[in-house]
Parts: C-alpha cells; structure tokens; sequence
C-alpha cells in the first residue's frame, strides 16, 4: 500500500469514528448526564438499561449532586425529582429528556414560561411510565368486546384527568364512570357504586388514589362483583387484576435510547410521548374466575399493536 493509500484509509478511519455514537466523548466532547432521582434499586436498574440499550457513554449524578453544567449539553433525569430539579435551574439553553415519570407528574412540573418554550424550541422531551388511555381502553374491549359501561377511580382534585378519561370513553361508545376519591373518603363506600355499573374497571394511576390500602380495596371489591379490573403495572396483574398494561425498564429504555442517540446526533428533542413499547401480563386465574376466555398475553400485545399501526 502506498504512503497517499495509506493516508486516505487512516482519514476515512477517523470519519467513521467521529461518526460513531460515542465519538463525542471519545473527540472531546461532553457525554450525556444521566440524572438518578437517588440510588434505590428501581433508578439504578434503569440505568442498566439505558446503559444496554445506548451505544455511547453516561455520565451518571444523583439529583442531589446536580449542578448546572457549564457547557451545553444533554440531560437524562431518570424520575420526577431529576426532573424538577433540572427545571428548577435551567436556562434556554437547556436540553432535557424526563423519563420514568407519570404523564401527569411531567405535565405538573412544565406548567411554567421557561418550560414551555423548552417545550416548544424542541429542547426538553420525555418518556411516560404510564400507557395512554387508548391503548388501555383498546385492552379492556379485548378481554370483554361486548363491555358498555368502563368505570376508573381518580383523586378527588384531578378534572384533568377525569374529563380526558370521559372523553376517551366516548371516543370507543363506552359509558364512562368515574368514582372519585379523596384522601379522607372510605374507598369502599366511595368504589362499590362504581364498580357495580361497571361492566369494566381501569384504574388511572393518581398519586391522591392509588396508596397501598386504596389500591387493596380496589381489587377486592372487583373480584367481589365480578367486575375485570386493567391494572397500570405487572404487581397489579400478580395481585389479581384480570390484565395489566404496562413498560418494562428494558423498554422504555430502549425508546429513550433511540432519542438519545439522535439528539446526539444533533436533532431535535421529539414531543414527550407515550411509551411506544410495552407488555401485557395476564392473570389467567382471575380471567377463569370471572368467566372470561383463555387469553395469552402475546396474543393480546399483537393486537395493540396491529391497531395501532399506521
């Protein structure tokens, strides 16, 4: 090979690395931050994930480490706390990507000026922990076609929520019914008329709702009254829920990933968005006891998804 040919291949070499996904902090540049809301088990399995998933390399912080960076660049907050506390401090030219936190939690903390021009010039994003309601609605009509009534519980100061509940119900000709509990009601009292209407039960993940005893009686009084209940997480499906629509850390770390790898690329941070991959689990046990069909949950994510195509 001659020197020219051997000077030409080094420069193509160089390119492709610089092109590659970790080039930036290889050449100089400054890695992503990943951001942990604190140390639990829950954020730092999310970080194996992401980890996994995304080519390149993290920095990594806890939340009460953060300190506003000096140089541009882009920020992963694992949680509701990283969330808030990148908020709390950023400027317009902060890059944000929030993931693993409810959707109303990440509307809650961007209700402010700074935040929404983020928003709008496409420099803050997120990744919800919870589904959207079509796709949970889609579930629920799935395991019981012939459903007319859909019934949720929703804290007593959330409209939001209970009207974008209602219209969502309508949207599918199902009759919504909507318990709504406060923090001092008597969650049987307040679920049993619900539930008796109801020919299907999908719970909405509210933090003034769901604590362990509301959550409890809920899937009691379901199973009492024979009524299918949609759980938002697999540990509601391992407690009785008939079904559970939900993401996995390995998912949503994979649709994170694919953000992060192209905002490194220099685009634009994508509007916050649902989960795009998930998983149905299936208590086949509470489905033989109120009478619905063998069901497989592969079956039944294929269905979701098909519906959901394009």
């Amino acid at each position: 090979m001659t020197g020219v040919k051997r000077a030409l291949l080094g420069a193509l070499l160089g390119m492709v690395l610089l092109c590659s996904p970790g080039a930036k902090a290889e050449s100089g540049g400054i890695p992503p931050l990943l951001l942990l809301s604190d140390s639990s088990s829950s954020y730092s399995t999310m970080q194996e994930a992401l980890t996994q998933f995304y080519p390149g390399h993290f920095d990594t912080a806890l939340v009460q480490d953060y300190t506003l960076p000096t140089a541009e660049r882009l920020v992963i907050a694992v949680g509701a706390r990283a969330c808030r506390r990148v908020l709390e401090s950023a400027t317009a030219l902060t890059r944000l990507l929030c993931i693993f936190l409810p959707s109303q939690t990440f509307i809650e903390l961007t209700t402010g000026e700074l935040a929404q021009q983020l928003l709008q010039r496409q420099r803050l994003g997120a990744v919800f922990l919870d589904q959207p309601l079509a796709r949970q609605i889609r579930l629920a009509l799935l395991l019981k076609p012939d459903a007319r009534t859909l019934g949720t519980a929703i804290g007593t100061d959330n409209s939001t929520q209970a009207d974008a509940f209602r219209d969502a119900a309508a949207r599918f000709n199902l009759t919504p019914i909507v318990a709504r509990l406060g923090p001092d009601d008597n969650p049987i009292q307040v679920l049993t008329p619900a539930l008796e209407r109801s020919d299907l039960f999908l719970p909405q993940p509210d933090r003034s709702v769901f604590n362990r005893a509301s959550a409890k009686w809920i899937l009691y009084i379901s199973l009492r009254l024979g009524v299918p209940l949609i759980g938002f997480s697999q540990k509601y499906a391992d407690a009785g829920a008939v079904a559970a629509l939900h993401s996995t850390n390995e998912e949503i770390a994979r649709q994170s990933s694919e953000i992060i790898a192209r905002a490194e690329r220099g685009e634009p941070l994508p509007p916050p968005a649902f989960p795009r991959y998930f998983s149905v689990t299936v208590n086949q046990t509470s489905a033989r006891n109120l009478g619905l069909p063998p069901t497989d949950s592969s079956w039944l994510r294929l269905q979701l998804q098909k519906q959901e195509a394009p």
